[in-house]
């Protein structure tokens, strides 16, 4: 009797396991191909470190750092604009370069 209880448990459970991780493989996947929204674009502005909105040519924010000091990579890539998707990510992105 104790074996088939434990035999049923069992089987009650790696089918419990087996259907969360199939819920959960198609609730938190998103398609590849699903566009992305830049919103900010983080880049110089006479000579300092800038965060603009998509598409003006006026920054919403200018920080005290400057790009000169930033290795090349950084310089490079300031220069042609780091596009930045949400708060979120600007955030982190701001982080990356010390603020």
């Amino acid at each position: 009797m104790k074996k088939i209880f434990f035999v049923l448990c069992t089987l009650f459970c790696t089918a419990l396991i087996a259907v969360s991780i199939y819920t959960m493989k198609n609730t938190y996947v998103q398609p590849i191909d699903q566009p992305t929204h830049t919103a900010y674009i983080v880049k110089e502005y006479g000579g300092k470190l800038a965060v603009f909105n998509q598409g003006e040519n006026r920054p919403l924010a200018v920080y005290e750092v400057y790009v000169h000091l930033l290795p090349e990579n950084d310089i490079e890539l300031l220069r042609k604009g780091i596009p930045v998707e949400n708060d979120y990510t600007l955030l982190k992105t701001l982080e990356n370069f010390g603020l």
